[in-house]
């Protein structure tokens, strides 16, 4: 694993029972139901399930990098790209090949989301592998606690249900959480710092000056409403005949998608940030962003977990560290980078760029972790599971 811990003339592409049956006839047991209970049983693999929202869910999976171009394999950063020509200038496209069946209720789930690359978990001594059909996904892009907790959304059942029916149906090892940034309107604190930028300068606005002071209040609210999150994910394991310990329930934090001004690699005073980077924000609010919104939240997570017993901790803030939107040192992709032959990912941007959604995937993937990034924070996930340590952080890649 790597070591885990920036005005055109013209608008870019973002602006726009058989088993039971085999083994009664095997063992000959006197009792047919004995045999069903040893059948269920065998049954049940280890499992690891994560629930939450779009942070953990896998939005943004689709990306390999942020290429500036409606056309083809969008320099070999579209994953759902297929069926291209020799120069990949021309392709069809097919989300579901990496958000499946979930693309379609915009639940996004990707192929390559956080906890499909969750190999073994370390439970009270012993290690489990974990088989690929294994690696649950319930999570759901804009999910609240309350979809976790009570309210149907996008037509499917709180996930706390869903939770119910895979710890039934499985030997679950490890549920991870991501939750609680909707809850405090994240998307909406981004929507407001992209408008006061992108508006000229004697109309427009700082979101960290408009929006900054009631940050602390929604995250009060929120921690409130993730613990009773952790507690129904211990009653619903509990009901399902499982101990705390049989079992890890892990609770993380959201990385920084974009980087600190002073590491943004296009000049505040331009509007380069906003028609070629993607990444329409002030130094002062980037700096805001990345230096007291995402550690107010951090903290706030970690405090939440050590309330209910036994929840372990995942820092992921430092874990695009370096290959932020529009960050110093990487950079987009360009001509001559295809699928065949991408950016290397050393090199490449792991957080999703701004997009309009009108010609160039979905504006609701903006400034989430992107294929890259999400095997970042899946490989920290990865390195904490396989150890017994009940806090981890994720430092910033090599």
């Amino acid at each position: 694993m790597r070591a885990t811990r920036t005005r055109t003339s013209s608008m870019p592409a973002w602006a726009t029972g058989a088993a039971a049956a085999i083994l009664g006839a095997v063992l000959a047991v006197p009792s047919a139901a004995v045999a069903e209970e040893a059948a269920t049983t065998q049954a049940k693999e280890p499992a690891v399930i994560s629930l939450g929202d779009s942070f953990i869910s896998g939005e943004a999976g689709r990306w390999q990098g942020n290429g500036n171009t409606i056309r083809g394999s969008r320099y070999g950063t579209d994953l759902a790209a297929y069926a291209c020509n020799a120069s990949e200038t021309f392709c069809f496209y097919d989300p579901t090949r990496v958000y499946g069946s979930s693309y379609a209720n915009g639940c996004n789930r990707s192929t390559g989301a956080e906890i499909h690359h969750l190999n073994a978990v370390r439970v009270d001594g012993q290690t489990f592998e974990i088989a690929e059909r294994n690696r649950i996904n319930i999570a759901c892009s804009g999910a609240t606690t309350d979809n976790v907790l009570h309210t149907p959304f996008k037509g499917e059942r709180p996930q706390i249900e869903q939770l119910a029916d895979h710890a039934a149906a499985k030997d679950v090892k490890l549920i991870v959480v991501s939750i609680g940034g909707n809850d405090i309107g994240f998307s909406d604190v981004i929507a407001d710092c992209v408008k006061g930028f992108s508006l000229p300068r004697y109309a427009g606005w700082h979101c960290s000056k408009t929006l900054g002071p009631q940050m602390p209040a929604r995250i009060e609210a929120m921690s409130g409403k993730v613990k009773a999150v952790l507690e129904a994910v211990r009653g619903t394991m509990g009901d399902a005949g499982y101990q705390d310990s049989d079992y890890r329930l892990v609770l993380q934090t959201y990385p920084s998608p974009i980087p600190r001004g002073a590491d943004n690699r296009y000049p505040e005073s331009s509007y380069a940030r906003l028609d070629t980077g993607g990444c329409p924000f002030y130094n002062d609010d980037s700096d805001w962003a990345r230096d007291t919104l995402i550690p107010a939240l951090a903290e706030a997570h970690e405090q939440t977990a050590a309330s209910v017993d036994g929840v372990e901790f995942l820092d992921l803030q430092e874990a695009l560290d370096g290959h932020e939107v529009c960050a110093k040192g990487v950079q987009q992709s360009a001509g001559g980078n295809t699928l065949v032959n991408p950016l290397p990912e050393a090199e490449s941007e792991w957080a999703r760029f701004i997009v309009s959604g009108l010609s160039q995937g979905q504006l609701q993937e903006s400034m989430h972790p992107n294929f890259y990034g999400q095997r970042q924070m899946g490989e920290c996930l990865n390195t904490m599971s396989g150890t017994a340590t009940p806090s981890f952080t994720c430092p910033g890649p090599e």
